[in-house]
């Protein structure tokens, strides 16, 4: 762990999220707002789940004045309304509920007005930050941390998706990592969005992308060198393409590195991924994440790296059991998604066995660049003040 010497100043940390810890019967289907983040002054964003309507037909209850609502964002996978623009009044206090009317009814909401939110900060910057969710992934947490830290990742924030391994209290005493509880169901655009406007006066540039991705600086050692290389003035985002890996018809799952354990892919092209992982100037973006890029303000730019210069190795198909416990135990719950009574942690499904196939090329030059690295000193964060 960094020591850092007395009186040197860190950014602000990023805000705990009271409302996640409040015991309120849901699931994730129901209408509720459960939480807020500031806009530009005068604005705020209510995040929520489940609203189905007519932003016409929508209006904003903070505390108890009602007002129309200045814009509304859906789900790009869902059809529901996940994220809300109200006019912030003066007039409300301390734990004064914020909800919204749709139609005439008012949702139900556990989300609560916290002044302390919307203070302007005078603290210095991360200039690199990763933001990640993620639930019961605890196992991967240590390598992708001690790895991102020695390529130019100045700052790690998690949103921990309700889970129930330890996570909260295996990583308690890392300055440089801090874990948001986010108990929400179907809620990545919601948790982007959040860690969107409040990175904004925390980190200058910062990726979301998986914790299983590893970004890989083929032109240098540091992903921070690749992106002051890489931003001119109009920049605002700079996507790295994903290379998958295969999970080598691996059943059982072996205390070991994904990186020293996953070494073979398809052939390129096929083995990139659709859709890559951005870095934004958090800034300069249209305050709703599309959970792979964000949309910037007019007229900045977004660029994507060539694989000589940079791109993200993606573990996201790994042995069956890990496997199993992410993509089939942990969506038992959401409406979108059905479990074959076939498939169970001894059997793996068809189509995970297919994930495999033609993934013979064995790929390591990802493996023994993250070697040498990991024989590097952890550098301090390079802060902007």
């Amino acid at each position: 762990m960094i020591q850092y010497p007395h009186g040197y100043e860190l950014p602000e940390k990023m805000p705990i999220v009271y409302e996640a810890s409040l015991d309120f019967p849901w699931n994730d289907t129901i209408e509720l707002i459960y939480t807020s983040a500031p806009e530009s002054p005068g604005f705020i964003w209510l995040f929520g789940q489940g609203v189905v309507g007519q932003i016409e037909h929508m209006f904003c209850l903070l505390g108890h004045r009602k007002t129309r609502m200045k814009d509304a964002k859906k789900s790009t996978i869902f059809n529901d309304y996940i994220a809300f623009l109200c006019h912030l009044s003066q007039e409300l206090e301390f734990e004064d509920k914020l909800t919204i009317v749709n139609g005439e009814k008012i949702v139900n909401s556990v989300a609560r007005y916290n002044p302390q939110y919307h203070q302007t900060i005078n603290k210095p910057r991360y200039f690199l930050c990763f933001v990640t969710t993620i639930r019961n992934m605890a196992y991967l947490v240590d390598e992708w941390y001690e790895y991102h830290r020695r390529v130019g990742f100045d700052h790690l924030i998690i949103y921990d998706n309700n889970s129930t391994d330890g996570l909260g209290k295996l990583f308690v005493n890392r300055t440089d990592l801090e874990i948001i509880r986010w108990p929400w169901r179907r809620s990545q655009h919601q948790a982007y969005t959040h860690a969107l406007l409040f990175t904004r006066d925390r980190c200058v540039w910062t990726l979301f992308s998986d914790l299983d991705v590893f970004i890989f600086p083929r032109s240098s050692n540091s992903v921070r060198s690749v992106i002051q290389n890489q931003a001119t003035s109009d920049i605002a985002q700079i996507s790295f393409k994903l290379l998958r890996m295969s999970h080598e018809n691996l059943v059982e799952c072996f205390n070991a590195s994904i990186t020293e354990t996953y070494i073979h892919r398809k052939q390129l092209p096929d083995a990139w991924d659709k859709s890559p992982s951005a870095a934004v100037i958090t800034s300069l973006a249209v305050p709703i994440h599309r959970i792979h890029t964000a949309s910037l303000l007019k007229p900045y730019k977004s660029i994507t790296l060539s694989s000589d210069i940079a791109y993200g190795i993606h573990y996201s198909d790994r042995c069956w059991k890990q496997y199993f416990l992410q993509k089939v135990v942990g969506r038992t719950g959401v409406k979108d998604w059905i479990v074959p009574r076939t498939v169970n942690i001894l059997h793996p499904s068809e189509n995970w066995q297919k994930l495999s196939k033609a993934a013979m090329i064995k790929d390591t030059e990802f493996r023994d660049f993250k070697r040498k690295i990991m024989r590097m000193p952890m550098p301090k964060p390079v802060l902007f003040r």
